[in-house]
């Protein structure tokens, strides 16, 4: 038996196996090596292909599920190639005498992986029987998780266009969402809105720890991208607590829960994927909502408050310059 050889496939197979399981089943723990590497390389080449143009950019995200999937493919069919070229007496032919070369314990070890294997050839009896066995068991693991994992990601990207949708259906600027909400009196005809749309966003932050992947899912509609949703509903919410002079027209506790709920988005975000933006965003305007006698304070007053905050939009803006978007118009 060839040591490196053996060393060598099972080192590849433990990794396959590794970085499968990590990626697809442990939540906190994000991609694995291989996943993740992956991920970035596609990540780069196709930014660099695509020089920013939002036809193949929107493409990244399957790209890099399908080159997922083969790194698995390929590196546990690999690992097992090696691994019983390890030995050369590993696989017997059935069906007429003479080596078995190396090609065929590839052909062997993926029909082993994917099927129930051939009758053209079969294991050496002992230990090689019980790699087999393990190897058609890997098989089965990989097409069972792969799937899963393909339909997970699927479904939370849906997800993360109905949280945009759910922001942009109400208007495509904060001015518009703003005079729809007030109904002359208070901003309390918003408070479901705020309970559904923080839960959302709390669990697209989840989704996108779980997986990573959605980093690299992008739309090409802006009212269907998240990162420009949310940067839209946090100017909302900056204009509502910074910008109404009387908050008893306001439901306070759900106006911070859901600029909780964004921030912890954006420290999600920026600690796994963007960057935050070497420049601040423009100031959402509150001056154009006078004729709907909205209680407001002074526009200096406002804009000394807004940039107090000019870390976190800064981040939002990072997220929607990496989505390949544009800051959204106030109004």
């Amino acid at each position: 038996m060839e040591v490196v050889l053996f060393i060598s496939g099972l080192s590849l197979t433990l990794l396959a196996i590794v970085d499968l399981i990590w990626t697809t089943l442990w939540i906190d723990g994000g991609a694995g090596p291989i996943s993740k590497r992956t991920a970035r390389l596609t990540w780069m080449a196709t930014k660099k292909i695509s020089k920013n143009r939002k036809g193949l950019f929107n493409l990244v995200g399957p790209l890099i599920l399908v080159f997922t999937l083969l790194g698995w493919v390929l590196f546990l069919w690999a690992g097992l190639s090696l691994l019983f070229s390890s030995d050369p007496d590993s696989i017997v032919k059935t069906t007429f005498k003479g080596p078995v070369m190396w090609y065929e314990r590839v052909y062997f070890t993926g029909f082993s992986l994917f099927t129930l294997g051939v009758g053209d050839y079969s294991p050496k009896p002992g230990f090689w029987q019980i790699a087999t066995a393990v190897s058609s068991g890997m098989g089965i693991l990989l097409l069972t998780l792969g799937a899963s994992y393909i339909i997970s990601v699927v479904s939370a990207v849906v997800k993360k266009r109905a949280v945009a949708r759910s922001i942009t259906g109400l208007g495509n600027t904060s001015k518009d969402i703003i005079e729809s909400a007030w109904n002359g009196e208070t901003f309390y005809q918003m408070d479901m809105f705020l309970m559904t749309i923080s839960s959302q966003i709390t669990e697209l932050t989840q989704q996108h720890q779980a997986y990573p992947l959605l980093h690299y899912y992008h739309s090409q509609k802006p009212d269907e991208s998240s990162a420009v949703g949310i940067a839209i509903l946090d100017d909302v919410l900056t204009i509502l607590y910074y910008g109404v002079d009387n908050h008893e027209t306001v439901n306070l506790t759900l106006l911070n829960e859901a600029r909780s709920s964004i921030g912890t988005y954006l420290e999600t975000m920026t600690s796994a994927f963007i960057q935050e933006s070497s420049s601040v965003p423009p100031n959402p305007t509150i001056d154009n909502l006078t004729n709907k006698n909205i209680p407001l304070v002074s526009e200096a007053l406002f804009y000394e408050r807004v940039d107090k905050i000019s870390q976190r939009r800064k981040q939002l803006l990072g997220a929607v310059e990496a989505d390949n978007h544009e800051w959204p118009a106030s109004g």
